[in-house]
């Protein structure tokens, strides 16, 4: 970006230490029914410490969270059929130490599918969730936000030949905020991924790749203390890229895609109300190097580290167009067949030059 007059850095979340301590009971079905349906406790527990629950990098604040979770697991298919179908659900009890205004219960469900045939596979994923949070693109002052979450996705890929391959798909996501929407925007987004596959060896794959992107947006924001309706509008996103699937190393597997983004708005500009802060939006066109990538390396059996890279566009609480880089690294280790220990190291810098703001974000846990 050309211009960074404010930096933000700040621990969110679990800061740069979090123990979760954690367990789960899924042994064995509570209820089977048929040959190809088994129904599961899938309940846990964890204790949270954060140094930073309202991610507010001048006044940090710690606490202790308790966190209840039961909820169910319904599995179909088994394996026997070319369909397959789980769900699962829980219900989550937060409890602050010293913060106990801010207890919470939240509901969260999840299905995923898949279908396959000889040359066609089908998959697809609904989730929605309830949050009550603070990370460094949203936060408010010694208080957390709450907003749900509502997210879809079907995708297709079918062989031509052996060495061609042609997928697409259609994500939907959606994100509305039940506190605080005079300062968030509500944002739904539809994706429309497009890929052709090559196989360069018999575990690799070449990619060329389209990704559209629409965002509809609208909600009241209050910026330098003036409150400023947003007008809704509607943000354009392209990705042309090229990369690599499947087995990239002898150990190393995964995707990566690298290649041109670029966004655009049929609004591009907006400017605070009341003449008290003279100031506008820029989101004219804007365009820059993209990157999507997931890799696992299977360092032996018990150990394995994976990394996701990201550079892309989002919304940030203004409406305006924010350039975000993240980073994301986790190892795991399993211990023994009952015990697992994972850590993770995350970084992300979201940039609104718009209005001369740069917020960094570095977190980190361990969980066993």
């Amino acid at each position: 970006m050309k211009s960074k007059t404010h930096l933000l850095l700040q621990y969110t979340s679990a800061g740069l230490l979090s123990w979760i301590i954690s367990s789960s009971a899924m042994a064995a079905p509570l209820v089977s029914v048929g040959n190809n349906t088994d129904i599961f406790f899938n309940g846990s527990s964890s204790l949270r410490w954060s140094s930073n629950i309202f991610s507010d990098a001048g006044n940090e604040e710690s606490d202790v969270s308790w966190i209840v979770s039961p909820g169910f697991e319904i599995n179909v298919g088994r394996g026997v059929s070319n369909a397959d179908l789980t769900v699962i659900t829980r219900y989550d009890v937060v409890k602050y130490q010293d913060n106990d205004q801010l207890d919470t219960e939240l509901f969260h469900l999840e299905a995923l599918g898949s279908y396959e045939t000889g040359r066609l596979e089908l998959s697809s994923s609904f989730s929605f969730g309830e949050y009550k949070l603070n990370s460094g693109d949203r936060n408010v002052l010694a208080d957390l936000v709450e907003f749900n979450d509502t997210k879809g996705d079907l995708e297709a890929e079918y062989q031509f030949s052996q060495k061609f391959s042609f997928s697409a798909g259609l994500v939907y996501i959606d994100r509305e905020f039940q506190t605080y929407q005079d300062i968030f925007s509500n944002r739904e987004t539809t994706r429309f991924p497009l890929n052709v596959y090559y196989e360069l060896t018999p575990k690799l794959d070449l990619s060329l790749g389209y990704n559209y992107s629409k965002t509809d947006i609208e909600g009241g924001n209050s910026f330098g203390g003036v409150y400023d309706p947003l007008v809704g509008y509607e943000q354009d996103s392209n990705f042309f890229n090229i990369g690599l699937r499947g087995n990239i190393g002898t150990k190393l597997t995964g995707f990566f895609k690298i290649g041109y983004r670029e966004v655009n708005a049929d609004d591009t500009n907006l400017t605070t109300n009341g003449g008290v802060f003279n100031s506008s939006i820029d989101r004219s066109d804007r365009n820059m190097l993209g990157l999507d990538a997931s890799l696992t390396w299977m360092v032996s059996s018990k150990l394995l580290y994976q990394l996701a890279l990201s550079r892309d566009y989002d919304t940030g609480a203004l409406g305006q167009f924010r350039e975000v880089t993240s980073a994301n690294l986790t190892g795991n280790y399993t211990i023994n067949s009952q015990w697992t220990a994972m850590a993770n190291l995350g970084y992300s810098d979201r940039d609104s030059t718009y209005i001369g703001r740069q917020e960094e974000q570095l977190s980190g846990g361990l969980r066993f």
